[in-house]
């Protein structure tokens, strides 16, 4: 392969990871990973049409565009040994800082607003701790 055509191939970023300050950002942050159901009431008197809003906003976590993981919290071994109830040994773990997410775009329909995350909440793993198969 020539270096001109290597220069020109663009690999494009699919998998994203973000790192959101806690689980109560989620509706917020990822507001546009969020629905919200509506219905058409017509007035019996006036025939007038409105739109009213039904139940509350859900999360859709996967379309043919796009695939969320919520990871969440995430845990790093602590070194010291601890005894559980059970009288087994185990590692402790502790949490570390952050609600963790990742999305995997499948094609361009919410690129703009899935690059505009990770230039806010992106986080570039050395070695994710989970991935898409």
């Amino acid at each position: 392969m020539s270096e001109q055509l290597e220069l020109e191939m663009e690999i494009i970023k699919t998998d994203f990871y973000l790192k959101l300050a806690s689980e109560a950002d989620m509706e917020t942050v990822l507001h546009d990973f969020y629905k919200q159901d509506y219905s058409t009431v017509v007035d019996e008197e006036t025939g007038e049409e409105s739109t009213q809003v039904e139940g509350d906003p859900y999360f859709v976590p996967n379309t043919a565009d796009y695939a969320v993981d919520v990871v969440g919290t995430l845990y790093d071994q602590s070194g010291e040994p601890v005894t559980t109830e059970d009288g087994l040994i185990d590692v402790e773990m502790t949490a570390l800082d952050g609600w963790h997410v990742n999305i995997r775009l499948v094609g361009d329909a919410m690129r703009d607003v899935v690059e505009a995350l990770d230039t806010l909440h992106g986080v570039e793993p050395e070695v994710p701790r989970r991935i898409w198969l």
